[in-house]
């Protein structure tokens, strides 16, 4: 059926149809497309990360620099990325692809040579590989940071906040000189008891038993990952847009309005961001499960209850990282203070080299995309970045005479 309205909304789309501009094979192609698109399978898309050279865009190809069972770590080959500052981008594991950071990505292949943690659909990993926790996240940003080497940036979206702070402390805490060069959190949930918005107050509320049982299902045959237990993609994205529905009603209105108008543009627009939202993973049980008891119902991180294999996690150890938090002022996920409370748990950092950054007129997605992001959040991040290279290089003390 999805396929026969597909077929559908291109014919009537179609250049050579000589009756495409009228209002009726408009308004066929927009009865036909709204419901083929809520049938598609949206697979995971493709890295399209580009620079405007003159008259040209020029897309960056990326590489697989090293490959864990759970994430690839990934470069994109800008150019003289050799003597530029690393910058390993820790995308959030929530539900989409770390593909959703593309426009982020962008923004620092013009300064940086730009990393990412690109991680794995629990569907496609045998269920032999064992677990995947919130300790394990953090063993993957590790051993990503120690592959990448001294002197790595390390910048964190959404729900990658929290792991990452934990990666810096045990790296500190091993004296390791691999603890990244500087730390930004962009719209994390450091501490969600922060300005609660109705999932976390729903998490206080409801036993964790019960998320498990209700949210959590099984693998089923015909996959590699046959057998897994994991929290399907699709329920975080059902939860993503229920907790701000408005946004999402009013572009699919304006995707009528622009179909039957006839306004291409428009709809190649609605397209492309749709096309990437609803394409989503599904997460492995343990992670799920522990990231919603550390860092949603027990607040682990601002009541020093954070452990990492057992151990309990000081981040007062840190001391020498310069600390950035990125905010947005209409963020719905991640209200404003919820970030920033990674200043108090960092309580070691000198207060000249931690900065927060609250943008006005975004979201929680306008914090790490769009205009607004690349015209006014990026060159904070830019600059505070370079700044913090600039401290970290180590000058030869020159040979008395």
């Amino acid at each position: 059926m999805a396929k026969l309205l597909d077929i559908g909304h291109h014919m009537a789309r179609n250049e050579r149809n000589p009756w495409r501009d009228t209002y009726t094979m408009r308004a066929l192609a927009t009865v036909c497309e709204l419901p083929a698109r809520a049938m598609k399978d949206y697979g995971k898309p493709r890295y399209q990360v580009w620079e405007h050279l003159g008259d040209i865009d020029v897309i960056f190809s990326e590489r697989v620099v090293e490959s864990l069972p759970f994430a690839d770590l990934l470069n994109f080959e800008v150019p003289e990325a050799e003597g530029k500052p690393k910058v390993l981008i820790a995308a959030a594991l929530s539900g989409h692809f770390a593909t959703l950071l593309q426009d982020t990505i962008r923004g620092f292949a013009r300064d940086f040579d730009p990393y990412i943690t690109d991680w794995k659909d629990a569907r496609e990993v045998p269920a032999e590989e064992g677990r995947f926790g919130f300790d394990e996240y953090v063993a993957h940003l590790i051993h990503f940071l120690e592959t990448l080497g001294p002197g790595t940036h390390l910048v964190a979206t959404c729900q990658a906040a929290p792991p990452a702070m934990v990666a810096c402390a045990v790296l500190a805490e091993r004296k390791s000189e691999c603890v990244p060069a500087s730390l930004t959190l962009m719209g994390g949930p450091v501490d969600t008891r922060v300005s609660p918005i109705f999932i976390n107050k729903l998490a206080d509320k409801i036993p964790l038993r019960a998320f498990q049982r209700n949210n959590i299902h099984t693998i089923p045959k015909g996959y590699p990952g046959s057998g897994r237990k994991v929290y399907p993609g699709f329920f975080q994205l059902s939860g993503f847009i229920m907790l701000n529905p408005k946004p999402h009603i009013k572009q699919y209105f304006n995707f009528v309005k622009n179909s039957l108008k006839g306004d291409d543009e428009a709809l190649q627009k609605f397209r492309d961001f749709y096309d990437e939202y609803f394409a989503v993973l599904d997460m492995a049980e343990d992670f799920y499960l522990d990231t919603l008891q550390k860092v949603f119902v027990e607040h682990h991180i601002p009541t020093g209850q954070m452990t990492y294999e057992g151990k309990p996690v000081d981040f007062t150890v840190v001391t020498d990282m310069p600390l950035l938090t990125v905010e947005g002022e209409n963020d719905n996920f991640c209200p404003p203070g919820q970030t920033e409370a990674a200043h108090d748990v960092f309580s070691g950092i000198p207060s000249d080299k931690q900065k927060n950054h609250i943008q006005e007129g975004v979201g929680h997605y306008g914090v790490f995309s769009g205009s607004k992001f690349q015209k006014h959040i990026y060159p904070v991040i830019r600059d505070f970045i370079q700044d913090a290279h600039t401290e970290t290089i180590k000058f030869p003390v020159e040979a008395e005479a």
